[in-house]
């Protein structure tokens, strides 16, 4: 027994020094157990390229995983939303990433997020696991594929500088020649021999498996745009209700031992009722329909945030029309575009925790009032929230009659919107099988061998 641990001990010693000394070295000490994990949980790393790419298999924390290079905050903010094909794109790989994780090729989750080249801002689903925080975060995959794209729950996450439309995506991806990876992986802890195979990477194969996922995906959006479409209505009735029955109530102190504010009625303690929420937490399989996506969650509350956010965007860019005033209507624009800017980071952009998009709502309904005083040519004097005291600026509200900008009225216009856009995807989601023909005969032509269109540049004045 003692020569049995001594032989155990001397080998970690080994192992440890060859994992220090080697480029592949894992900033935390394997333990025993983690050697004995670290053979589920082998972690590919590229090799420079020769005849065929190499991939070598080394035993490692799974933990210990650096940040790709690739992965770097973009300089620019977007402050548009993305583009609803090209958000479709983004949760399509991400789900196609996750069934290939959940078979473990990882391999070909590797060359797929090299060829995607997302943009990754601020991804605290993948920090997560690193930190000694002992708060439970839901996610969706906790698997270590070094790929921060599976993990990422966020918007805009495509670089629309290489993939400009969501056609060029696989237009490129069919343009990308077959590849063999050389898979090695250790024979034995300790040793330098190493067992080899090779996995193919057919773009054409890959394109056809994605564009079924797309489809797929594309058919549950079609559902849940038809249930959004519904929810601004609901949200605007729960909130006169919970209003009405805060009035009417007298709140106790009954918040069922969590220490919130509970009310006899059961009204909710909220602005309103979220309906995201029932919906999220419904059971797809009980209307006999086919089993969901596997990221089926987190596709639905994106949705959600993208679709509030294109709402917004719209709003601004046209017009806010709160009444017949027109000066009320551009102060009201104006406010939305403050409040849309200074939630623009918390809400929309990088990773974001689940109901965003109620968040925003919600904050924008209980916002003050606020009036405004200005002269008869329109020019604002003074702004001041409702309730104030006007003794010092009686003399400007003399000039003209004061403008108060409601934020209740305009999230009223932005559930408004955001219902009348949510019929406008609806039929463009189920467009979305009819689209993919001109790819699909790309595809089929480049199994059967033929060269794929390329386009010609010609320099006319030559």
């Amino acid at each position: 027994m003692k020569t049995t641990l001594a032989s155990l001990v001397l080998l970690s010693a080994q192992l440890g020094s060859a994992f220090r000394s080697s480029p592949y070295h894992c900033y935390h000490h394997p333990s025993r157990a983690s050697l004995e994990l670290s053979a589920y949980a082998l972690l590919p790393s590229i090799l420079p390229s020769r005849k065929r790419r190499t991939h070598v298999l080394f035993a490692s924390d799974s933990n210990d995983v650096d940040t790709p290079s690739s992965y770097e905050e973009p300089s620019y903010m977007p402050t548009t939303a993305q583009d609803l094909r090209q958000f479709l794109n983004q949760r399509t790989i991400q789900s196609f990433m996750y069934l290939l994780s959940s078979t473990r090729d990882l391999h070909t989750v590797a060359w797929l997020d090299n060829f995607t080249r997302p943009i990754i801002v601020n991804n605290y689903w993948a920090d997560e696991s690193r930190s000694n925080s002992d708060e439970i975060a839901y996610r969706e995959s906790d698997k270590k594929l070094g790929s921060q794209l599976l993990t990422y729950h966020g918007l805009h996450a495509l670089n629309t500088t290489i993939f400009d439309t969501w056609d060029s995506y696989f237009e490129m991806l069919l343009e990308e020649p077959d590849t063999v990876l050389l898979i090695q992986t250790p024979v034995d802890l300790g040793r330098r021999a190493y067992s080899e195979f090779d996995i193919d990477i057919e773009p054409a194969r890959l394109c056809m498996r994605i564009l079924s996922v797309r489809e797929l995906i594309a058919t549950e959006l079609t559902g849940d745009l038809k249930a959004i479409s519904t929810m601004g209505q609901q949200i605007w009735d729960s909130y006169w209700y919970n209003t009405k029955m805060r009035k009417e109530s007298t709140p106790s102190k009954s918040g069922g031992g969590k220490g919130g504010i509970g009310f006899k009625d059961g009204s909710s303690p909220s602005a309103f009722d979220r309906p995201s929420l029932l919906f999220m937490n419904f059971d797809p399989q009980y209307d006999g329909s086919l089993a969901p996506s596997p990221l089926r969650l987190g596709n639905f509350d994106l949705l959600y945030n993208l679709i509030t956010q294109e709402a917004v965007t719209q709003l601004m860019q046209t017009e806010v029309i709160v009444g017949e005033n027109e000066r009320q209507n551009t102060a009201c624009k104006r406010y939305l575009q403050n409040f849309y800017q200074e939630h623009l980071l918390t809400h929309f952009v990088g990773a974001q925790f689940y109901g965003k998009g109620d968040d925003f709502i919600e904050e924008l309904m209980m916002g003050s009032p606020i009036m405004l005083f200005g002269d008869k040519d329109g020019d604002d004097a003074s702004t001041r929230e409702e309730g104030a005291e006007i003794g010092s600026n009686d003399s400007e509200s003399t000039t003209t009659p004061p403008l108060v900008v409601e934020p209740l009225r305009i999230a009223e216009q932005v559930l408004l919107r955001r219902d009348k856009l949510a019929l406008e995807w609806f039929e463009i989601m189920k467009g979305i099988p009819s689209e993919h023909m001109d790819i699909r005969k790309k595809q089929l032509s480049r199994l059967m061998g033929e060269p794929t269109e390329k386009k010609e540049t010609t320099d006319e004045f030559q």
